[in-house]
């Protein structure tokens, strides 16, 4: 290792810590998901990672509650991979005639109590037994052993349970009495993998300290020591239809209140609607019935003609479902009818009443004050209140109204909440001021997260969605000027670089061999011949010197559009090397604003009055010649003017007869829609091009504010690289 004291120390640090990651993702990649290892998080109200299949889930004390039966009850977590393991909790029943506790091995989860495929291990107070099971869209009981000391609602129990390979087993006990039960069971077809999770039926029930680790072997064995292993369930039914054949322990369901006298059943109570009709002048006790439809952050019952808000009592509990019979105090308010100074009885348990489906108008009446019903809105807004209430603010046509979550679920669908989305809502109406704020004439109190369903998501023509389009259509647009750009200075560049190539290749063969001709013939014609002889060397030589003062103009011209100067001084360029052996006088002037031209069109441009200038010079026997362009707002013009002898125009020699020059001036100004006229009399010819200008690119970033103009010239300069 003496390679690391040669390491400088700067690096040694980062090193360090590059090889602790390293090791930690090798750690990740490599170590079984087959493991579990769980804690819950209730005592922070984290609940993020389970997942409900009905019931109504909420934190409490540091305990995760559930207390409703409303579409099953069961609470999961965990991965579909783990195999042998043991979960543990303490379990707590919160009504009597049902049953709580723990799912093992769990897949294929729908809402219902026995929807599920999975074993299941609890605590049934019905007839004072822990119970052990499987379920498959149905349920297959294998075991029931009876309590010691009964099982007691609102008391908690330890419950273990230990699964490996076929044989499930589990051990509940009392803290209390020290008192510990066991059941096991063996199956040979059995689900070997699955999530974890938390069910009630009927009583509800408070879960915490939920636990979840590899199973050890001993720990199985200790369970089954103590009792025997079941092999064969009894047959396939619902668990509700099971529970119905069992025999009740004979427990009384009293009075949740001591001062309530004499049996229940025998006491007339009138609906719950007529009490908004109560006077309270005289504030006498009036006793109801109703079901539990809300249990926080205010108790509200109900039947079929209408909801009341409860006082309730510290120490009565009581769950959704459950039938209360109610004694108290009316309290009419403006908005909407309490029962204060109460006293409870629990009638019996059972499931909650479906909502009532209504519209938001027939909620705003006030008929449906106190009752579950079911609202569909669009949301408009969303906010927290003291980190434990979400408000929603929602329209359904032009009545807004609220709906207020209470409890620690809210952040399952606090982040999933667009504005604009429609949401099917369930929860009590209530016109209270407490909740409404008066700004909207009623509210709707959430029971828990899962009354909360997204029907649809935003509309993709919202404002959000509109802006984002936008912008991205501007980057498109951006990106396809910029690519246009790029592909015609690419496209400019291969021109250019082509008449350079072409201007060399002149160059460096025509100008050089006739270059080489003219010395040849210079030689032969300084020989000793003849006259005869000597007249055509003479022919040849003059040939070959026009022919090379031709390539040379040729090149000239080829380079000159190359460059970035003015039309009027490449014009100079050019046709300066035309009259250079010659006694023409030429003038080249320019009229209005200069204006660049696309390089082809300059090019032709050039190409025209070239072939007009030699044409005077050779053929008109000019003296002077004159060259003019007019630059106006959509057009250029150009003038060839000699004082030569005419032509006739019409009578002119085509290239059907070997020339080419007139022909090619008229096929130059074809190609850019220019027009081309050529008038000729005794006193000289005038050859006249108008080529159109197109419209100027617009300079979208002149349009953009100055400063962003400073900031935008570095990419303007390497754009136009």
């Amino acid at each position: 290792m003496r390679w690391l004291g040669q390491i400088d120390r700067g690096f040694a640090a980062p090193l360090c810590f590059f090889l602790i990651a390293v090791f930690f993702v090798i750690a990740l990649l490599f170590r079984n998901p087959q493991e579990p290892h769980y804690r819950d998080s209730f005592g922070s109200g984290k609940t993020a990672e389970w997942h409900a299949y009905g019931g109504s889930w909420d934190s409490y004390g540091g305990a995760i509650r559930n207390n409703s039966d409303e579409r099953g009850a069961k609470l999961i977590t965990g991965s579909s991979q783990w195999s042998n393991y043991t979960v543990e909790a303490d379990v707590l029943l919160l009504g009597q005639n049902g049953d709580a506790g723990l799912i093992v091995r769990s897949s294929d989860e729908e809402e219902g109590v026995d929807a599920y495929s999975g074993y299941y291990v609890g605590l049934r107070d019905r007839n004072n037994t822990m119970v052990i099971g499987r379920a498959d869209h149905g349920w297959m009981e294998y075991q029931a052993v009876p309590v010691k000391d009964s099982i007691h609602p609102f008391h908690w129990y330890h419950l273990k349970v230990i699964a490996v390979g076929c044989e499930i087993a589990a051990s509940a006990l009392d803290p209390e009495s020290q008192q510990e039960t066991a059941v096991a069971m063996v199956e040979n077809d059995c689900a070997r993998k699955g999530r974890i999770g938390l069910r009630s039926y009927s009583s509800g029930g408070l879960w915490k300290n939920v636990r979840a680790n590899p199973a050890v072997s001993a720990d199985l064995a200790a369970i089954v020591e103590r009792t025997q292993v079941a092999d064969s369930p009894e047959r396939l039914q619902t668990e509700q239809g099971f529970n119905s054949l069992l025999p009740y322990s004979g427990k009384a369901v009293g009075p949740t209140d001591s001062s309530s006298n004499g049996p229940a059943m025998n006491i007339h109570t009138p609906p719950l609607g007529s009490l908004r009709f109560v006077s309270d002048i005289q504030a006498s006790p009036v006793t109801v019935r109703g079901s539990v439809v809300l249990t926080a952050p205010v108790l509200y019952i109900e039947d079929s003609s209408g909801g009341v808000a409860v006082e309730l009592p510290q120490s009565s509990p009581v769950k959704i479902g459950d039938e209360l019979q109610v004694t108290g105090v009316v309290d009419a308010r403006p908005g909407g009818v309490r029962l204060r100074n109460t006293t409870l009885r629990l009638l019996w348990s059972r499931g909650p009443a479906p909502p009532l489906s209504v519209t938001a108008s027939q909620a705003a009446t006030g008929a449906f004050d106190g009752m579950l019903v079911e609202i569909e809105g669009r949301l408009l807004g969303k906010s927290r209140v003291q980190g434990r209430s979400v408000v929603l603010d929602l329209q359904s046509g032009h009545q807004a109204f609220r709906a207020i979550l209470h409890g620690a679920r809210q952040d399952l669908m606090f982040d999933r909440l667009q504005p604009n989305s429609l949401l099917r809502l369930k929860g009590v109406c209530v016109a209270d001021p407490a909740f409404t704020e008066n700004l909207t004439s009623f509210a709707l109190l959430l029971r828990s997260s899962e009354d909360m369903g997204i029907v649809a998501g935003p509309p993709w023509w919202d404002t959000r969605h509109l802006v984002e389009g936008g912008f991205a259509l501007v980057i498109l647009l951006m990106a396809a000027v910029f690519i246009y750009f790029r592909a015609e200075q690419w496209r400019m560049s291969a021109v250019a670089e082509e008449r350079s190539r072409m201007a060399r290749e002149i160059h460096d063969t025509l100008a050089q061999s006739f270059a080489g001709i003219v010395l040849q013939l210079e030689s032969a014609l300084h020989g000793p011949r003849s006259d005869v002889e000597s007249a055509p060397v003479a022919m040849a030589l003059n040939m070959a010197r026009q022919s090379r003062r031709e390539a040379h103009r040729s090149i000239a011209a080829l380079r000159t559009l190359h460059t970035d100067q003015s039309l009027e001084n490449m014009l100079r360029k050019v046709l300066r090397p035309l009259i250079s052996e010659s006694h023409v006088k030429l003038s080249i002037a320019s009229h209005g604003t200069p204006q660049r031209l696309s390089g082809e069109a300059e090019g032709q441009i050039l190409r025209i009055a070239q072939e007009a200038v030699a044409n005077a010079i050779q053929h008109a026997m000019a003296s002077r010649i004159s060259v003019r362009l007019v630059f106006e707002e959509r057009k250029l013009g150009m003038e060839v003017e000699d004082d030569g002898r005419g032509f006739e125009v019409s009578t002119a020699p085509a290239f059907e007869d070997g020339h080419f020059g007139i022909t090619g001036m008229r096929e130059r100004a074809a190609s850019m829609n220019a027009h081309l006229t050529i008038t000729s009399a005794d006193h000289g010819t005038k050859v006249t091009l108008v080529v159109p200008i197109p419209p100027r690119r617009m300079q979208l970033w002149k349009l953009a504010p100055p400063w962003t103009q400073r900031i935008g010239q570095p990419l303007r300069s390497w754009l136009s690289r």
